[in-house]
């Protein structure tokens, strides 16, 4: 059975943005995962978030296209959030916390819970505070 890696926005951005100082990292990380059969998951709110930075700070729709090209061509396995994962979310969440751990990372986190992944491809210390594995550490 495969072992599955939630994937988070700093991830992505990192892979698909070759000026992001995490780019040559997230490549590797992510040539790993898929060479050993990781199976990647998406939450959709992770789709919205990177699509929206992308658009909002490259300074061409080369990439963004690219990504929507894969997300249209079905290339990506998303796990919608839904009711369930978004109150969980809200449980997870600290207002008064750190303005770095959003809402939306609480929904990775939820995510992973919910389908008891492996771990979680992000650059984010959160995750590891809250129990969840690095995916670096599984390869």
């Amino acid at each position: 059975m495969a072992k599955v890696v939630v994937v988070d926005s700093d991830a992505v951005f990192a892979l698909y943005n070759p000026n992001d100082p995490l780019n040559v990292k997230a490549t590797r990380t992510f040539e790993q995962l898929t060479t050993k059969g990781f199976k990647l998951i998406y939450p959709s709110s992770v789709i919205f978030e990177v699509i929206s930075l992308f658009q909002r700070v490259l300074p061409t729709p080369k990439i963004t296209k690219k990504l929507i090209e894969i997300i249209q061509t079905e290339a990506l396995i998303i796990h919608i959030v839904d009711e369930e994962i978004l109150k969980e979310s809200t449980v997870i969440f600290d207002p008064a916390g750190s303005k770095k751990n959003t809402l939306i990372d609480c929904s990775v986190a939820a995510v992973a819970r919910k389908i008891k992944a492996d771990g979680v491809f992000s650059y984010d210390s959160f995750y590891a505070k809250l129990g969840l594995k690095p995916a670096e550490e599984l390869i």
